[in-house]
């Protein structure tokens, strides 16, 4: 007798952050370089993984822009740094000031035009950190891949943890939200309500707000999320991710501080 296999679609895992909403689809790369002064480079072996020079210029301190580096796992990728640093070939200077140990910063990037974040977020070598409102989709899949992994700090066994739940539905899943308190981590969440006010929104997590996780957005922000054609209401039910710095307001609690520090994920289907 024959049987008859129909293929069933999967559905990929798959996130819109800040600087993508209301975008159209663009080429990552591409997008974060814009009118950026690129230079082609010869990078300096490094001696920290957030202090790099490049052999023309060794009185400039630069860094890589969008990532911060785990210190559990910095030894680890100092080594893959200084073992990659020959590949790369051009630096996108950004237009910013420098930062407070007087670093400029910038993107760098191998001869196949990838990334040099990518492939340590990939490798789970560091960790995302938006600084502003370049495009980060190249970024996300590189730390998404990491997470599916379970390389570094994504791993079940790591101890402190930087991934969490932040509702009920991931129990099991991911550590608890509350053990983040203190701490940078990255939370993931299914978005039960909204509740708005004049200055100021709060994304709620849990049945009770007083002790579940809760994301503040002020109005700013708020204005500017509406602005780019995102509507937070039809968030609700999603999955949303989010990163910074925990408090406790009664329960893990997060100020969002840059939009690009807040994920929705995204159904697609596969074939």
């Amino acid at each position: 007798m024959a049987c008859l296999i129909v293929a069933t679609p999967s559905h990929a895992q798959k996130w819109i952050c800040g600087p993508a909403f209301g975008s159209a689809k663009v080429d990552a790369i591409s997008a974060r370089v814009g009118d950026l002064a690129a230079m082609p480079v010869r990078l300096a072996k490094p001696d920290a993984v957030d202090a790099l020079t490049i052999s023309a210029q060794p009185g400039i301190l630069w860094r890589l822009a969008d990532i911060a580096f785990v210190p559990e796992f910095e030894t680890a990728a100092l080594e893959v740094m200084q073992g990659g640093a020959d590949a790369i070939t051009v630096l996108v200077a950004h237009d910013q000031n420098p930062d407070f140990a007087g670093r400029q910063l910038a993107d760098m990037q191998d001869g196949s035009g990838m990334l040099w974040q990518e492939k340590l977020l990939e490798q789970g070598l560091a960790i995302l950190l938006p600084e502003g409102d370049r495009p980060i989709d190249a970024l996300i899949v590189a730390e998404q891949t990491a997470i599916s992994r379970q390389l570094g700090p994504w791993a079940t066994d790591q101890n402190p943890a930087y991934h969490y739940g932040g509702s009920p539905e991931l129990a099991g899943e991911l550590p608890d939200a509350r053990h983040a308190v203190g701490r940078f981590a990255v939370i993931d969440g299914i978005l039960k309500r909204i509740e708005d006010r004049e200055w100021r929104s709060y994304l709620n997590f849990g049945a009770d707000w007083r002790s579940d996780f809760t994301v503040m957005i002020d109005r700013d922000m708020r204005d500017s999320i509406k602005g780019a054609g995102q509507h937070m209401e039809d968030w609700i039910g999603q999955k949303i991710r989010v990163r910074g710095m925990i408090e406790d307001r009664g329960g893990p609690y997060l100020e969002l501080a840059n939009p690009a520090s807040l994920c929705v994920e995204q159904s697609v289907v596969q074939p």
